[in-house]
Parts: structure tokens; sequence; C-alpha cells
């Protein structure tokens, strides 16, 4: 039977999942809207780092997976401000 404290940690993960995921959306739409603007340097950046948060994912840890997340995407609107 499980304390109220483990409890909150398993929904803490799960919103971490679920905000990696809606965040992982905006990247998607991030990447296909200005993939066309990205070096070969920025594209591997954009590669890297998405192996990254799937490694974090995969090895059950969300909440280094959203931080990586949220790093991607600032990434991503900061190579698009610049390439505008």
């Amino acid at each position: 039977m499980k304390d109220k404290e483990e409890e909150g940690e398993e929904e803490g993960e799960d919103s971490q999942y679920e905000n990696t995921l809606i965040i992982s959306y905006e990247i998607i739409q991030l990447i296909e809207q200005n993939i066309m603007l990205f070096n070969d340097e920025e594209t591997e950046a954009v590669l890297m780092s998405n192996e990254s948060i799937s490694f974090h994912l995969e090895n059950d840890n969300p909440d280094r997976a959203y931080i990586e997340a949220l790093n991607l995407k600032e990434y991503l609107i900061k190579l698009k401000k610049e390439n505008k």
C-alpha cells in the first residue's frame, strides 16, 4: 500500500511527463516551421538535445527530461529570432 508521499511523487512524475510531452509538441512545431533556416551545427545541436530528452525519459528521470525540453525550446526560439 502506498503512502501519501509516494502517491504525490508519482503524480509529480506523471505531470512532468505530461509537461515534457506538451513542450515536445511545441518543439516539433518550431522545428517544422524553421528547419530550412538551421545550419548543420544548429541541426546537430537540436538532434543531440532530442537524444538527451529521450535518454532521460527512458531512464525514468522526467524532471531532467523536462529541463532539457525547456532548454531545447528556448534554443529553437533563439534560432528563430536570429534567422528572421
